[in-house]
């Protein structure tokens, strides 16, 4: 994307907010945690991994206050690492979202009670479908936009259209998790097999 200015065409303005070509590869890299994560996951959860996220988030704190401090380190400090392209997922941001991820795998137990509410449990369905709930969203978005356009773009729409396509979406997840082919095991000569019913 940075490279060759790779994107899709957008509507109206040919302007992406969030280039999907750029920010697909944080799909691929959950699934590539969910196929691989047992062999990194000690790494993730090692002191050095937390060091280094703490110290890349402080550097991170560093520029983003650069902007309204000014002294003169940290405003070149600022210019030489921005602008940090959102569109295209920038690699800095690529790095602050690992390093938040890596903080949280250490805050966050993997038994935490609340992790089981039912707000955490919708959240985690969304996950379990991202691609699904992305495309979703995308839609839920443009007739989100339509609405705001035709109707009403006051605060109480907002929020209504926001809480709105998030239940929207969180149906959508459980609704998907409800329909997924489970595997059935069956036991043939003493070996037990796994196949899609």
């Amino acid at each position: 994307m940075h490279i060759f200015g790779w994107s899709v065409p957008a509507w109206p303005n040919d302007v992406w907010f969030f280039n999907p070509l750029a920010w697909q590869l944080l799909v691929v890299l959950g699934a590539w945690c969910v196929i691989e994560g047992k062999t990194f996951w000690p790494w993730v959860i090692s002191r050095t991994a937390l060091a280094i996220a703490i110290l890349y988030l402080g550097f991170g704190l560093t520029i983003a206050l650069g902007w309204s401090i000014r002294p003169l380190v940290l405003q070149m400090l600022a210019e030489l690492v921005y602008p940090l392209d959102k569109s295209n997922l920038a690699p800095f941001r690529l790095l602050h979202f690992v390093a938040l991820a890596i903080l949280v795998a250490w805050v966050v137990p993997r038994d935490w009670r609340w992790l089981t509410t039912p707000v955490m449990r919708g959240a985690i369905r969304c996950g379990e479908n991202s691609l699904a709930i992305y495309c979703l969203g995308v839609l839920l978005a443009l007739a989100g936009h339509i609405v705001l356009i035709d109707i009403s773009d006051r605060l109480a729409m907002q929020i209504t259209l926001s809480l709105g396509g998030i239940l929207v979406m969180i149906a959508a997840a459980t609704f998907l998790n409800a329909i997924r082919i489970k595997p059935a095991a069956t036991t043939i000569g003493g070996k037990t097999v796994i196949s899609s019913e």
